[in-house]
Parts: structure tokens; sequence; C-alpha cells
């Protein structure tokens, strides 16, 4: 009989020990008092860049983008690529078989050279505000 209750005060203490460890807080590697705290650092005036894009522009109205965006000039759709294609490719063909003349041949290239030179993307300004 004392056996069994030395083994259920054994078995008892066996599993009130580690609650009760667990109930302890450990104690921290650094005591809080010698904690190294950061240090302030003062800022002053810093320099700013005084290129015109990073200035300020007051136009008295505010900055919109419900406008929808539209292109300086209109731009070629896939269709009208398609037939500059063929034309050119037309072109080329009839020249090699010498149904135009090369005066003539330099002229259309030239003119599709100056609706290239139309449709090339430019750049696009910086933005007001």
């Amino acid at each position: 009989m004392q056996s069994v209750r030395a083994a259920t005060v054994v078995a008892v203490c066996g599993m009130l020990l580690p609650l009760l460890a667990a109930c302890k807080s450990p104690e921290p590697v650094v005591a809080p008092a010698y904690m190294q705290r950061p240090k302030a650092q003062v800022v002053g005036p810093q320099p700013v860049d005084a290129s015109p894009v990073s200035q300020k522009r007051d136009t008295g109205t505010y900055p919109t983008f419900a406008k929808p965006m539209t292109a300086a000039l209109p731009q070629m759709e896939k269709e009208e690529a398609g037939t500059m294609e063929e034309t050119m490719t037309r072109l080329g063909n009839a020249r090699r078989r010498g149904q135009i003349s090369e005066k003539e041949y330099n002229r259309q290239v030239a003119e599709l050279r100056a609706l290239y030179e139309q449709q090339k993307p430019t750049a696009i300004p910086a933005a007001s505000q």
C-alpha cells in the first residue's frame, strides 16, 4: 500500500514539475539595464536636385487622368502595315524584273521612308506635376 502511494506521489510530482518549470520566465541574455539603445540621428537640410524635372510646377489646376490618351498623329493599323508590306514586296519585284525605272523606285521608296519618319515615336514630354 505504501509503495502504491509512493508511486502515485512520484507520478504526480513527475507531471507537476514540468508545469511548474514552464511558469517561470527565463532570464534575458542581456539584462535590459545593459542593452544598447539606438543612437539618435540628427537630420538637417538636404541638398535638392536642381534639374527642372524635379522642381514643382504650379499650373493652377489639379492633374487629371480622366481624358483619353490620344496620339499626336494617327497610328498605322495592322491592315495598313500589311498593305504597305505587300506594296514594298511588289515594288522590289518590279524593280528586279525591270518593270519600273530606278528613278521611280527611288521616288516610291523615299515616299514610304517619309511616311515612316512621320509615324516614328517621339520622346514623351515630362509630366506637369
